[in-house]
């Protein structure tokens, strides 16, 4: 089953990190380093993906909730959010 999961880092123009988020599954990039990403791997899953060439550096991995948010943001990521949800 997929999920959603938002992906936060402090990698600076890292090239290779970004090839690695955007082949995990749908993504929507909305800062310089947040993504929402939906995919079938857990959250270590995903992480020990990213964190190759990365060891050191900080990745934050949750899943959210594709059904439950509200803010101001991008129209973008709200269209990225209703279709993960109708999936």
């Amino acid at each position: 089953m997929k999920k959603v999961y938002l992906i936060q880092y402090r990698i600076s123009e890292n090239i290779a990190f970004e090839n690695n988020v955007k082949s995990i599954g749908t993504w929507i990039k909305y800062f310089d380093d947040n993504w929402l990403v939906e995919s079938t791997l857990s959250s270590k899953e995903i992480y020990e993906k990213l964190t190759v060439g990365n060891n050191d550096k900080s990745i934050f991995i949750i899943e959210v909730s594709t059904t439950n948010y509200y803010g101001r943001m991008n129209t973008k990521v709200w269209d990225y959010l209703k279709l993960s949800r109708k999936k």
